[in-house]
């Protein structure tokens, strides 16, 4: 997996590529540890590049979602793989946050 990430005004961009096993989303907690220090606004994750993603990266990205929450920012997904579509879906995540293809 690889990240890229940035902050344009007052919000901050995610990109993340590749699979999001276990490894990896702990190496995200601490990416989304990091953001929630520089308190921005609003956050938009791209994961168009992630063909897959196991509990445990769902979990992570449910926690930074509300940290992000408690901390009155925004959070969004512009750009979700067509192979995370539906499960984001049928898990009803498009009802917690915005999702978009």
């Amino acid at each position: 997996m690889k990240l890229k990430s940035k902050t344009h005004g007052d919000t901050h961009f995610i990109k993340i590529i590749g699979a999001v096993d276990m490894q990896a989303a702990n190496d995200l907690r601490y990416e989304f540890l990091d953001i929630l220090l520089k308190k921005p606004q609003k956050v938009v994750m791209d994961l168009s590049k992630v063909p897959t993603i196991g509990s445990t990266g769902i979990g992570k990205i449910l926690m930074f979602f509300k940290s992000l929450r408690d901390s009155d920012s925004v959070f969004e997904i512009k750009g979700i793989h067509e192979n995370l579509y539906p499960f984001f879906k049928a898990v009803k995540l498009d009802k917690v946050f915005p999702i978009s293809r």
